[in-house]
């Protein structure tokens, strides 16, 4: 590739922003669509660099700095605090994009954009259309299914997946030759083959043990019926949406490893509809649901 944009995997990805560059067939409006940890983040803001600096993204030049540590003037950033992007958020960025650039473009990106109030979105739609001359706008989600199709409508979309825990280990093992290989296999494993999330756990060794005992005991509770255990765990648990969200994901790879190997179809239907009741917490926990009760019928039901 022409750039370096020192990124784990996502090459297809990249090769086709390169191409857009060099063919002058840039979108005005992009979104990138995936897992959270697999990157899109990392990949918009490293596009900004390269549609900034001067100099083939260097890395070195005050540009490049700024834009690394969000102070560059004509490159804005909305990273996802967890609130939502309401209408005055939106008339702020509006006003900003017209003002005068300084740089070769106006960059403004906007991390999880699903946050964006119905109003806010409306409001932003003839923008994100038809941006001031010099305008991109990079915006990433989680989850495609939340973005409104008005505005799914108005960007050339690219989908970023998880990456196999080979490559992924292969990876992480050129960047921390220091490490241990079983830290590296286990970093891989509970990231679900997500890289940013790998990085993470490799350097912080505490998270990885945190998700180790978090794995043999939900390996527990699958093995033993010990309704006490199970229900002190979900006390445990229910004040941290962290914990919630690590429960839920070691769940799920303890299950669909146990349906792989299962032989018995009426048992592999058993462990599909736990999954699916995982698959469905992140919607129920946006509605009116009383989220102990859901946890506790579904640890019940292992």
């Amino acid at each position: 590739m022409k750039y370096n944009w020192s990124i784990i995997g996502h090459e297809n990805q990249l090769n086709k922003l390169e191409k857009d560059i060099e063919t002058g067939n840039l979108a005005h409006s992009y979104l990138m669509a995936g897992p959270n940890s697999v990157g899109k983040y990392t990949v918009a803001k490293k596009l900004a660099g390269i549609l900034q600096c001067e100099n083939n993204f260097c890395h070195k030049c005050p540009t490049c700095i700024q834009i690394r540590k969000g102070s560059h003037i004509d490159t804005m950033e909305f990273k996802d605090d967890k609130k939502s992007i309401g209408i005055a958020d939106v008339k702020s960025i509006i006003e900003r994009l017209h003002m005068t650039p300084q740089a070769p473009y106006k960059v403004l990106l906007i991390q999880s954009v699903e946050r964006m109030t119905i109003e806010a979105a409306n409001s932003f739609l003839k923008t994100l259309e038809e941006p001031p001359p010099g305008t991109i706008i990079l915006l990433t989600t989680n989850n495609l299914r939340d973005v409104l199709t008005t505005i799914v409508s108005r960007v050339r979309t690219i989908t970023f997946g998880v990456m196999s825990v080979n490559y992924l280990s292969a990876k992480i093992r050129e960047l921390y030759p220091d490490s241990d290989d079983d830290q590296i296999r286990k970093a891989c494993l509970f990231s679900l083959g997500k890289t940013g999330k790998a990085v993470q756990l490799i350097r912080k060794p505490e998270a990885l043990s945190e998700h180790i005992k978090a794995y043999h005991d939900i390996q527990g509770f699958v093995n033993h019926n010990n309704t006490v255990d199970r229900f002190a765990y979900v006390n445990e648990i229910i004040e941290d949406p962290k914990k919630i969200e690590l429960f839920y994901n070691l769940l799920s790879q303890i299950l669909r490893s146990r349906m792989l190997e299962e032989k018995s179809y009426e048992v592999q239907k058993k462990y599909i509809k736990t999954l699916s009741k995982i698959a469905d917490a992140g919607m129920l926990s946006k509605g009116n649901v009383n989220l102990r009760l859901f946890l506790e019928n579904l640890i019940l039901s292992l």
